[in-house]
């Protein structure tokens, strides 16, 4: 009988430990960068005016981009963060001189974690000025999800309308599975929602960023939304041309 608790006991031991869940906690999802920083990744855009229709009136003449201009700094208050200058260029890929205002596309600290995308600021010749620190682009998203933030880049030329750093604006994000075309193909992206400038009860202009996670923006569209009629018309395009990441 003792033999038999004792085999009895084992057993049930045995069965009890076959029994223990061995399953492993999945690893938590990767996820591309959504806009790649790194020291010398650039973008460049064609841009094109448009119809009403979104249907191609003509080209710009000219090309701008984005570029990572500099090694990434570390500020006072989040010394745990990079931060990159982003700067506005031209063809040739030299930043912009911040100092001419009729073209001024900026130098902008940006940064990002596993929450997304912020503006964090603005660079002045060799002057840090921080002065906020906005998540604009959530990522990853959701459809119908949306943050308050400073303007960040523009679909025109530098600051055309001279929007100053201070303005806040709506970020929403309207799809996460749209197509959007460019010389390299077609690409699967996110696209968030800008409120640009809002002159209610008369228009306000929304631009569209296109961003495909691991390559960053590839398309830029800028609306305007007629409050009197509920339509949308467009304005124009920019689509990536050129691009390097590392």
């Amino acid at each position: 009988m003792k033999f038999f608790m004792i085999t009895h006991f084992i057993l049930l031991t045995f069965i009890m430990i076959s029994c223990k869940d061995n399953s492993v906690d999945p690893l938590p999802v990767k996820y591309d960068p959504l806009i790649p920083l790194s020291v010398g990744n650039y973008w460049l855009y064609q841009g094109y005016y448009l119809y009403d229709d979104g249907s191609v009136n003509f080209p710009q003449d000219y090309k701008y981009g984005f570029i990572v201009s500099e090694p990434p700094l570390q500020l006072n208050d989040r010394k745990d963060t990079q931060y990159y200058q982003v700067s506005y260029c031209g063809e040739d890929l030299k930043p912009i001189d911040d100092s001419n205002w009729l073209l001024y596309g900026g130098s902008k600290l940006v940064h990002q974690d596993n929450n997304g995308f912020y503006y964090a600021g603005i660079v002045r010749k060799d002057t840090v000025t921080m002065t906020f620190s906005d998540l604009i682009f959530p990522y990853p998203t959701k459809e119908g999800k949306s943050t308050s933030g400073h303007v960040f880049y523009y679909s025109t030329l530098g600051n055309y309308s001279n929007v100053p750093d201070d303005v806040i604006t709506q970020y929403t994000c309207v799809s996460t599975d749209s197509l959007f075309s460019t010389p390299f193909g077609d690409f699967r992206c996110i696209v968030y929602k800008m409120a640009y400038q809002d002159f209610e009860p008369l228009f306000r202009d929304d631009v569209y960023y296109f961003i495909k996670p691991g390559l960053g923006i590839v398309g830029i569209v800028q609306m305007v939304y007629h409050y009197s009629s509920n339509k949308y018309s467009y304005l124009n395009k920019h689509v990536l041309t050129q691009y390097k990441i590392n």
